[in-house]
C-alpha cells in the first residue's frame, strides 16, 4: 500500500544497548508512537560505538541517549568524544532536538568528577559539571517547566552544578533535581534538553513529547503538529491512559 504520509523524522538513539538503564529506549519507542497518532513517519537509527553511516543520521531531527553508571560510561567514552561530539555539536547549532538523560546529561556538560577525583571532560554543549556524591538521590519527582509539570523518576549519584546564565529544564516541586540544593532539574541551551528524569520520561510526560514532535516539524518543515495533523486528516491523540497514569503517582499525585 502505498504511503500517503506527508511528513517524516528522523531519530536517533545514542548506544541503545549500553546507555540505557532504568528502561530509556521508552522515549525513543513513546516518541515514535506519538509520531504515529499523527501520520508522521518516522526512521531511526540505533547508533553505537564505531563511526560509519554518519551521512545518513548526522542529519536526524532529534536524537535520544540514556542513562549508565560510570562502567557503562567509561566503555562509550572514548568513541562519544572521538566520533560523536562533532555531530552533535552541529546538530545544536542547527538547532535540532537531543533529549539526554542522567549519565549522557553529564556528558554533555563540561566534566564530571568521580569519586576518586578523576575529572572526566564533557562536551561543554551545557555549562556546568558534575561530582559524584552520596548519597544517592532517589525518588519520584516533580518538575515545573514552563506551562508543563514534569513526572519522573530519579536514581543519581552525580550532582550536577550549572553555571550562572545557564538555561534550566525546570524547578523541582517534589524531589532532587540538579543536585538536591538549588531547586534546579536539567538543563537546556537551544533545543537541546537534559534531565535526571526517567521513568521512562517520554511516557510519563506525554505534552513534553508533543512538543519536541512540534519543534521538529517547524524546524523541518516549518509546520506546527497541529497544523501537520489537519493536513494529514487525523484526529486528535486520546491521552486519557496518560493522564491517569500520570495521576497513579501517589506521592506526585498533588503536582500533576
Amino acid at each position: 500500500m502505498e504511503n500517503k504520509n506527508k511528513f517524516e523524522l528522523a531519530a536517533v538513539d545514542l548506544y541503545p544497548e549500553i546507555m540505557n538503564i532504568y528502561g530509556d529506549r521508552g522515549n525513543i519507542i513513546y516518541f515514535k508512537y506519538r509520531c504515529s497518532l499523527y501520520g508522521i513517519n518516522i526512521r531511526i537509527f540505533d547508533v553505537s560505538i564505531g563511526k560509519g553511516k554518519e551521512e545518513e543520521y548526522g542529519g536526524a531531527d532529534i536524537f535520544f541517549m540514556g542513562g549508565g553508571q560510570d562502567a557503562e560510561q567509561a566503555l562509550i567514552y572514548e568513541d562519544f568524544i572521538d566520533n560523536k561530539k562533532n555531530i552533535l555539536t552541529e546538530a545544536m547549532e542547527n538547532n535540532k532536538i537531543m533529549l539526554a538523560v542522567c549519565g549522557s546529561y553529564q556528558l554533555l556538560c563540561d566534566y564530571y568528577k568521580s569519586k576518586d577525583g578523576k575529572e572526566i571532560k564533557g562536551i561543554s554543549l551545557f555549562k556546568g559539571y558534575t561530582e559524584s556524591k552520596a548519597p544517592r538521590l532517589v525518588g519520584n519527582i516533580a518538575v515545573k517547566a514552563g506551562d508543563l509539570v514534569l513526572a519522573g523518576f530519579e536514581n543519581h549519584g552525580g550532582r550536577t552544578y550549572l553555571e550562572k546564565g545557564q538555561d534550566i529544564l525546570g524547578k523541582v516541586l517534589k524531589g532532587y533535581g540538579n543536585n538536591g540544593e538549588d531547586k534546579t532539574e536539567g538543563a537546556r541551551t537551544g533545543n537541546f534538553f537534559g534531565t535526571y528524569l526517567h521513568g521512562s520520561f517520554l511516557p510519563k510526560n506525554f505534552a513534553f513529547c508533543d512538543y519536541l514532535i512540534d519543534t521538529a516539524l517547524r524546524n523541518k518543515y516549518r509546520i506546527s503538529l497541529e497544523d501537520a495533523v489537519q493536513i494529514n486528516g487525523v484526529g486528535a491523540a486520546d491521552n486519557d491512559f496518560e493522564i491517569n497514569a500520570r495521576k497513579d503517582i501517589k506521592d506526585l499525585r498533588k503536582f500533576v
